[in-house]
């Protein structure tokens, strides 16, 4: 076994689950699609306080979000990601 912390290298993402469910129906079902806002840690608090436009990167769809339906996850940074405006 190496030496190398897998915990050391740890990328979070603020997400949002995309709401157009029929479109994303052949991905994860139990916990949907996934769009990548901005990247934090894992201490960091949310930086919106007021609901915010999101445009789906995978049906294209844009949907309004509540601050309590933004989470935090680790997950590997997306190929050609961009900031949403409401986080830099």
């Amino acid at each position: 076994m190496g030496s190398a912390d897998p915990w050391s290298n740890a990328t979070y993402f603020w997400v949002v689950i995309c709401k157009n469910t029929k479109a994303h129906k052949g991905e994860n079902v139990m916990f949907g699609h996934k769009i990548p806002l901005a990247e934090t840690d894992a201490f960091e608090a949310l930086p919106v306080t007021g609901p915010l436009l999101v445009k789906c990167d995978g049906c294209g769809e844009d949907y309004i979000y509540e601050p309590s339906e933004v989470l935090r996850l680790e997950m590997e940074a997306p190929e050609h990601f961009t900031t949403h405006p409401r986080f830099n």
